[in-house]
């Protein structure tokens, strides 16, 4: 009986003992399988980012980043931007993927902001989710382009590329106030921003350079606002709001007119639009997308306005009386500013609201007289105006954004011909020619400038800047005898050597087309060329501008 008492104990003492062992063994394996508490705002730390997808992206459900879809620019960007870059991206960029990214940058245009934000957003999205926008959360409530939890907005919201990039940008100047955001490096405000995985921060650094190529090309080529650098000259290039460009060209019966028939496309017949004389010509978006084109001779100016965007031109009207040089350029409100030079000094006339009517001519005390002209916005949106005589050289600036304008400064000595242009950073670039060649000189900062410096190049020369789709400056030269040209070795570097790009003419233009490529314009007395990229660093031989137009002396 002793025995099996003693039994009957150790048997409910080893039920138990198997109990507890249970218990303790089902407590355990719900604490290893309980999930990572969710995060909370401004706690992002998983991200799609995480699941390390290719380049490709996840095979889940998109929606589109422009609700007309991608267009056919977007496939020729992507493209042509394939095999510059070296990250990530390099040879997967697509027509969907760019048209996500010009969303993206136009948004941040919009804002006011500079490339170097459209950059930092660009970087974040590449890495979030390889430029995709994701309607399907795989990472807790994350969707869109920035993979944005809950908390930023409602699923349409975040879906929507303009409301998902500004949310992103009201993070970030939040994050870094009074544009300090500026002074970072692109990968450091993008991971603060997004608050990864501690171990993913690294990975949108690795982005940042193809964000900047991929920024610029889109900056150059988004559809709003002014287009740069501004187009004076005997023939000229602008940009109507559907991309395709239209030229100018100053014979001595009129002005000639011609367009491209699609975007990136051939080019129309030449059409004689009458008008001014042997004019200097100009040409500036208003704030609605319509070109103005304006028309001096040494006895009137005129202009004429497209009377929609992309549509048809209106006839010649009056704008002022006969003159020497002009140039157009917009203010940072979109409003164009119009600058004329006689033999009296510089003039100025501007629009009193944007895309509408025009105040009175006023005088610019102590500009050059018979200046040939040129403007450029600087990096806070003032016109800068450069007025280059026989025997000197004047500079005049505004004051404050769409205000008021400086005196005139000395810049330097006298010359033949001067354009102007900016440098990704938004510094100014500034040459002038003279029978000494080329020089040039820069922003420092946005209130000092760099001594002239030569460049060699050919004397005497006309001249015209354009800029590459990654934000390099290209100047273009022409004399009697050559034509040349030299480019920034990279966006805000030195200059290459000169390199000759054909043979003499009496007038050279540029223009961009609506995926970044520079096309040149030059001409003779035989009529008007043109040549242009056939990638970013390539380009084809001369030929007519569908037939030879007019003969500019």
């Amino acid at each position: 009986m002793a025995r099996t008492g003693w039994n009957r104990v150790f048997t409910r003492l080893a039920l138990l003992a198997c109990l507890w062992a249970l218990v303790v063994g089902m407590t355990a394996s719900v604490a290893v399988a309980r999930p990572d508490p969710a995060p909370g705002p401004r706690d992002d730390h998983y991200g799609v980012s995480r699941y390390f997808s290719g380049p490709e992206g996840l095979a889940i459900s998109t929606e589109p980043c422009d609700p007309a879809g991608p267009s056919a620019t977007d496939g020729i960007m992507a493209d042509q931007l394939n095999p510059q870059l070296q990250a990530r991206m390099a040879g997967y960029l697509t027509a969907y993927k760019m048209s996500c990214a010009r969303m993206v940058t136009q948004a941040v245009k919009d804002r006011g902001l500079n490339p170097r934000a459209a950059a930092i957003a660009i970087a974040t999205i590449i890495v979030e989710t390889n430029i995709n926008n994701y309607s399907e959360a795989v990472d807790y409530t994350s969707i869109g382009l920035f993979q944005q939890q809950d908390w930023w907005g409602s699923k349409a919201q975040r879906l929507d590329p303009v409301y998902a990039t500004n949310a992103f940008l009201n993070a970030m100047e939040q994050q870094f106030p009074g544009g300090s955001w500026n002074d970072e490096a692109i990968g450091d405000v993008c991971w603060q921003v997004q608050r990864p995985r501690e171990d993913l921060n690294y990975k949108y650094g690795l982005e940042a350079g193809d964000a900047v190529i991929i920024a610029n090309a889109l900056w150059s080529g988004t559809s709003k606002g002014p287009k740069h650098p501004y187009a004076a000259g005997r023939v000229v290039s602008g940009r109507s709001a559907d991309g395709r460009l239209e030229a100018f060209a100053a014979g001595a019966d009129g002005v000639y007119h011609s367009w491209q028939n699609e975007v990136n496309g051939g080019w129309s017949p030449w059409r004689f639009a009458g008008g001014p004389r042997n004019a200097q010509l100009a040409v500036a978006s208003n704030a609605d997308g319509r070109l103005e084109l304006f028309a001096l001779s040494d006895s009137t100016l005129d202009h004429m306005w497209q009377t929609g965007p992309s549509a048809g031109w209106s006839g010649w009207q009056t704008f002022g009386t006969g003159g020497y040089r002009l140039a157009a350029g917009n203010n940072a409100d979109g409003r164009i500013e119009v600058f004329a030079s006689n033999s009296s000094g510089v003039f100025h006339r501007w629009q009193t609201a944007p895309s509408g009517g025009w105040a009175g001519w006023v005088g610019s005390p102590g500009g050059p007289a018979n200046a040939r002209l040129a403007m450029e916005n600087a990096p806070d949106g003032r016109l800068e105006v450069f007025a280059l005589s026989d025997s000197t050289f004047g500079h005049l600036y505004q004051k404050a954004v769409n205000g008021d304008w400086s005196s005139w400064e000395h810049f330097g000595e006298g010359g033949k011909a001067v354009t102007a242009s900016y440098n990704q950073d938004g510094r100014l670039e500034v040459f002038a020619s003279n029978a000494g060649g080329v020089f040039h000189r820069w922003q420092t900062s946005p209130t000092s400038w760099s001594e002239w410096t030569g460049t060699g190049g050919l004397p005497d020369a006309e001249l015209v800047t354009s800029r590459s789709v990654d934000g390099r400056v290209e100047v273009f030269a022409i004399n009697g005898s050559a034509a040349s040209h030299a480019w920034q070795t990279g966006p805000n570097a030195a200059f290459s050597a000169w390199e000759n790009f054909g043979t003499g003419g009496t007038a050279i233009g540029t223009g961009n087309n609506a995926d970044g490529r520079i096309e040149v314009f030059g001409t003779s007395s035989a009529g008007v060329y043109h040549r242009w990229q056939t990638g970013f660093a390539s380009w084809s031989e001369w030929g007519w501008l569908n037939g030879p137009g007019p003969a500019v002396g």
